[in-house]
C-alpha cells in the first residue's frame, strides 16, 4: 500500500486552513496574487477532503 503524502495544510488547524483558503481566493480575485496560486487552493481543498469537512461551511460558521 502506498503511503499518502501530507502537506503543510494537513497539519493546520481548521480555522487557519479555511482562513488561508478564503484569503488566497480573495487576493487572486483582486489581482494581488497570480493564478498560479490556484495550486495552493487545490492543496487546501485536498486537505479539507481528507478531513471530511466543507470549507464553505467552516468559514460561514466561523464568521
Amino acid at each position: 500500500m502506498e503511503e499518502e503524502k501530507s502537506s503543510l495544510y494537513d497539519r493546520l488547524p481548521l480555522d487557519l486552513l479555511t482562513g488561508f483558503f478564503y484569503e488566497i481566493n480573495k487576493n487572486i480575485e483582486k489581482g494581488i496574487l497570480s493564478n498560479a496560486m490556484y495550486h495552493e487552493i487545490r492543496l487546501i481543498e485536498q486537505s479539507a477532503l481528507k478531513r471530511g469537512i466543507s470549507l464553505e461551511y467552516s468559514h460561514d460558521k466561523a464568521y
